[in-house]
């Protein structure tokens, strides 16, 4: 026979596991696109777009360029130092010469590639395996859920690819 107390533990694991649950969704990553004219981007990041994306590949339809950031700070590279970024999906793996910038937004450091060649990333982020993502000292899995019909629409978009 479970007691009052029993009862009352009960319900608050119950309640703190649900919120566990709620905040954990919450802070779920997942690939998207979005297009605005000919400025068209494809991230994996949170939902809350007040969030920044660990991953944004966009393409600059109007300009004919294409850029990768990638949001893992790197609090000991100072802004201009090359650094680079390795994709891999499967066997598959693409080194992307980068530097070092400052988000003006958060302050932290993290690498961006300018003016890159699309099409092998879109190639290796058709890969069925989940993709990684290694800048300086970080390592990021990123699933592959939801990649798919992202870099499909992507790709429709984008003018480069």
């Amino acid at each position: 026979m479970m007691t009052s107390a029993h009862r009352v533990f009960l319900a608050a694991a119950l309640v703190a596991g649900s919120l566990a649950s709620v905040a954990l969704a919450k802070e779920t990553s997942v690939w998207t696109n979005k297009e605005n004219g000919s400025f068209v981007t494809l991230t994996y990041g949170p939902l809350d777009p007040a969030k920044t994306p660990l991953f944004m590949l966009s393409c600059f339809n109007g300009m004919g360029i294409a850029v990768l950031n990638v949001h893992s700070d790197l609090p000991d590279t100072k802004p201009g130092t090359g650094i680079t970024i390795d994709l891999a999906s499967g066997e598959l793996a693409l080194p992307v010469e980068a530097e070092a910038v400052r988000d003006p937004a958060s302050g932290d450091t993290l690498s961006e590639a300018g003016d890159i060649e699309i099409k092998p990333i879109l190639n290796l982020l058709r890969g069925k395996s989940p993709v990684t993502i290694k800048v300086g000292g970080t390592n990021s899995k990123l699933s592959d859920h939801g990649r798919a019909e992202a870099v499909e629409k992507f790709t429709e978009a984008c003018e480069l690819s």
